[in-house]
């Protein structure tokens, strides 16, 4: 017998999210890209808007400082992303996206699509949407 908690939408939530990942890892290793999940999603924001700050970048992809450092670090190793200080205030290094960068996650995108729709297989895309509306109102109520 499942639990409250067990049912509970923070976990399913959970899971699910962590099932998504794990989905994202294979299909990143089976295509040989060598882009972590966690890279993936700061190549998608900055391929949105690029040359946002490294605080920035961390909040958009809901990573801490020494996350967001250690994996910035790594996606510039690769010729991803470069840094570069901002003019205007030389505390501050701003993130752009490079065009190696953006072919690796223009080769990512169709495979994550593919995810989403294997995850939402079967289910009605009225309820799909109320679905996001839902999670987007609870991380709204949790200050994100």
């Amino acid at each position: 017998m499942k639990s409250f908690l067990d049912q509970s939408a923070g976990y399913l939530i959970n899971m699910t999210a962590l099932l998504l990942k794990r989905e994202m890892t294979g299909a990143l290793s089976a295509n040989e890209i060598n882009v972590t999940p966690e890279q993936w999603a700061i190549l998608n924001r900055l391929s949105e808007t690029s040359g946002l700050s490294q605080k920035e970048v961390a909040r958009r992809t809901f990573k801490d400082n020494a996350n967001i450092t250690r994996i910035l670090d790594k996606l510039e190793k690769k010729g991803y992303v470069k840094r570069q200080m901002d003019a205007k205030d030389r505390r501050v290094w701003k993130i752009y996206i490079t065009k190696e960068g953006k072919y690796v996650r223009n080769q990512i995108e169709p495979l994550a699509k593919e995810i989403l729709k294997k995850a939402t297989k079967g289910i009605d895309t009225k309820d799909v949407e109320v679905f996001n509306a839902t999670a987007e109102k609870m991380l709204q109520n949790l200050g994100q």
